[in-house]
């Protein structure tokens, strides 16, 4: 009996020791997580990182004010800059040869063309230009571009044939790289007026300028209308022509009624223009 109560307060004891002892904490660990310890009972799920986040984007700026220079934006700014060197139509494409290291600038930052060799709009160029950033020099470069240079063009609808008088109906455009295998093609922006097939054109093929010869718009022996004007002064006359011309170019005219010769430069169809 006496065995038996000694028991009873040892549990008792016990159980109320056990109230002041603190929790035992449990460390959680893992390779690619984060162990947060926190006096709350919630648990902190551990932070898990990409590889890719931890390499740097090369197309993301730490600096809201400022952008990264990579290739692309380099190739575009290129572009546009001998695209104004030059003024021509179409769209500009530029294409580094070789690796570009990025580098952050200013979002106003300015490229300067220095200098291109050959300094004319070509398939391959070497290009030194500097960047400029806030107003101060960045950096010289000189490097290797390709270019490619998109403008619409004709573009035959059906096979035309040498002799063959031309209208803007029996073409198509078409945009396409005129500075590589289609280099020499018709811009869509020429005029026609003027000219004939001097070869035939296969359909789907672009118009190309060496398969164009200009047209005798005077003739040699044929009646023609004379403009003069200089000083205030303008004259209508007629004229024989004694040489055969085309648009732009110069023949000699005899005046119908002094037999006097000058030289008068042709307008179009039997039509030609003299400075007094």
């Amino acid at each position: 009996m006496i065995r038996f109560l000694l028991v009873i307060p040892v549990l008792v004891t016990l159980g109320d020791v056990s109230r002041f002892l603190s929790p035992i904490e449990f460390s959680v660990s893992s390779e690619s997580g984060t162990l947060i310890r926190s006096k709350s009972s919630a648990y902190v799920a551990p932070v898990f990182r990409d590889s890719s986040y931890e390499q740097s984007d090369s197309s993301l700026s730490l600096y809201p004010d400022s952008m990264l220079l990579n290739e692309t934006e380099i190739e575009k700014k290129i572009g546009q800059s001998i695209q104004h060197r030059y003024q021509c139509g179409g769209t500009l494409v530029a294409e580094l040869t070789r690796a570009w290291v990025p580098f952050q600038v200013k979002n106003n930052y300015v490229i300067k063309i220095i200098d291109c060799m050959p300094d004319e709009l070509s398939a391959s160029s070497f290009i030194r230009f500097e960047v400029w950033d806030q107003g101060k020099l960045v950096k010289r470069f000189g490097e290797p571009v390709r270019f490619s240079h998109f403008v619409d063009v004709y573009v035959a609808k059906v096979k035309l044939l040498r002799g063959s008088h031309l209208t803007t109906s029996s073409f198509s455009l078409k945009p396409v790289d005129i500075l590589r295998q289609n280099a020499g093609a018709v811009p869509s922006s020429s005029s026609l007026q003027g000219y004939e097939l001097a070869s035939s054109v296969n359909i789907g093929a672009p118009l190309k300028w060496n398969n164009l010869s200009k047209v005798n718009l005077v003739k040699k022996g044929e009646v023609v209308d004379v403009f003069a004007s200089g000083g205030g002064i303008y004259i209508t006359m007629k004229g024989v022509s004694l040489d055969n011309g085309v648009q732009g170019g110069v023949v000699r005219v005899r005046n119908l009624t002094s037999d006097r010769e000058f030289q008068a430069k042709v307008l179009n169809q039997n039509s030609v223009k003299v400075n007094l």
